[in-house]
This record gives C-alpha cells, sequence and structure tokens, in this order.
C-alpha cells in the first residue's frame, strides 16, 4: 500500500503536482518507512517530524484536558501521585495515556473513589502488561489504516483534479 501511495505521489500535469501526500503515523511508521523496499518512497519526504513524549506538567494538561472536553468540571480527578505514575508508565505516549487513564478511571469507579490514586493506576498499569503486544498495531491493521488513508488521498485527488483545485487541469 505504501508503494501505492508512491505512485499517487507520481500524478502530475505538465504544470504541476495532482497530490499532495501527508502521512501521519505511529512510531510503527517510520519502521515500515526504513525498510530497502520502500527507499524510493522515503526520499520524497520533503518534511518529517516526531513529536516528543509528553512530560509530566504535559501529561497533566493532556488529561485535564480530555477530561474538559469529555465534560468533566471541578477538582482534578487524578491526584499528583497517580498522575506521576501514569506519566511514568506510558512513556509520554498519549495513545497509551489515553488507554491507562481510561482503564484507571474505571478501576477508580470500580472501586467506589471519586478520584484516582495511584493504586488505580497500578492497577490499569498492570492490566496492560498482559496486552503489551496490542499496544502495537497488527501489521494487518498497519495495512488497513494506510489503504484507508491512500483511498482517501486518491478521492481527494480527484476531487481537486475534477473542480480545477490547486492549479490543476479540467
Amino acid at each position: 500500500t505504501l508503494e501505492a501511495i508512491r505512485l499517487f505521489g507520481n500524478l502530475e500535469t505538465e504544470s504541476s503536482k495532482l497530490l499532495q501526500i501527508v502521512l501521519f503515523g505511529q512510531p510503527e511508521l517510520d519502521v515500515r518507512l526504513a525498510k530497502t523496499n520502500l527507499r524510493q518512497l522515503r526520499q520524497r519526504i520533503t518534511f518529517s517530524y516526531r513529536l516528543r513524549p509528553l512530560d509530566l506538567a504535559d501529561t497533566r494538561r493532556y488529561v485535564e484536558e480530555r477530561l474538559q472536553h469529555a465534560g468533566h468540571r471541578g477538582l482534578p480527578l487524578f491526584d499528583g501521585r497517580a498522575l506521576r505514575r501514569l506519566a511514568a508508565g506510558s512513556g509520554g505516549i498519549p495513545r497509551l495515556i489515553n488507554i491507562l487513564a481510561h482503564k484507571a478511571l474505571m478501576a477508580a469507579f470500580g472501586a467506589g473513589s471519586r478520584r484516582v490514586g495511584v493504586r488505580h493506576v497500578q492497577r490499569a498499569l498492570a492490566d496492560s502488561e498482559e496486552t503489551r503486544a496490542a499496544r502495537r498495531p497488527s501489521p494487518a491493521a498497519l495495512r488497513w489504516g494506510v489503504a484507508g488513508a491512500a483511498l482517501l488521498l486518491a478521492l481527494l485527488g480527484l476531487w481537486a483534479w475534477r473542480h480545477g483545485w490547486p492549479g490543476g487541469v479540467r
């Protein structure tokens, strides 16, 4: 599928490219792009950026922001020690923060607690240790994700070409 994306990148008129391809992915995408058979695609990447893991302060803001968007108003739900353990246990990876925070919230609810404590985060971590492989998308899931992105890009390119945007020929 990544080879198909590379081929879509070749679509152009005499005066302009028809598609601008933007890839977003988990760290596993970098591993996939590092393979020798994807050298041509990798050479066409003009800009790349890797988000750094969140530190404790960023993790606190991230969790509080997510809770506010979910409708929480009031005192913080996670105590300081719980947030420190959440930040350390997730490695600052937002995807893992989401999973672990959700499990910790469920553990606190199940215990009848109004706040998430370090023991709830510990339970979430213990539960997640058994599913470490589930944190990494399977090759099939990665293929389907990339195929979906390629289809979306192709449809966007077709729409842009049909409507003469950007600078395309009708």
